[in-house]
């Protein structure tokens, strides 16, 4: 069998240009969703992306995970989550997707920025903008992942979303600007 493409070596064709947006909560309980969504008070606890891959021809999710930054069928995907609300950006992220994917695909998640974003949070409710002290530039939380994405697509190279915005805020943008 042929060896597998490095991230930086991913053919342009591989994408297609229908990358979506999504969000989800886990099937079962899972104490970093719960806490996720009790802290921010968020309808989802995670937000990914869906494209198809004209390679395997399938819909494929690619997440920060708590494994690390995989790629996954989305069919495998549904068996462990609930999909709350998939999203067609209306402009296209699929250049934002690509370097993403070059970046940090099989790196580990930003466990360190999901802890520090509780210093966020803690600001946010004392009426505060504090900045996630912990967050890393080699390693990404997932809607970190997304909005680096949407910033680096055209259309979206002025988005006023920051880094150290949680999936609530990223849905909420998405609610507002109208998909």
């Amino acid at each position: 069998m042929g060896a597998m493409a490095a991230p930086s070596q991913l053919p342009e064709s591989a994408f297609s240009n229908s990358t979506r947006v999504g969000f989800s909560t886990p099937n079962w309980f899972n104490p970093v969703s719960w806490l996720v969504r009790t802290v921010t008070g968020s309808k989802a606890s995670h937000a990914f992306f869906v494209y198809h891959d004209n390679d395997f021809d399938l819909d494929m999710v690619m997440e920060a995970h708590e494994l690390g930054f995989r790629l996954t069928p989305l069919k495998h995907f549904q068996k462990w989550n609930k999909i709350v609300k998939l999203v067609a950006p209306k402009h296209s992220i699929d250049v934002g997707l690509k370097h993403i994917a070059r970046r940090y695909l099989g790196s580990e998640y930003d466990f360190a920025g999901l802890f520090g974003m509780t210093w966020v949070m803690i600001g946010r409710f004392l009426k505060r903008k504090w900045k996630n002290p912990w967050r890393g530039s080699r390693n990404v939380f997932c809607s970190e992942s997304v909005i680096l994405a949407m910033k680096m697509s055209p259309g979206y190279e002025t988005v006023d979303l920051v880094a150290d915005s949680s999936p609530q805020d990223l849905y909420d943008w998405f609610e507002k600007s109208g998909g």
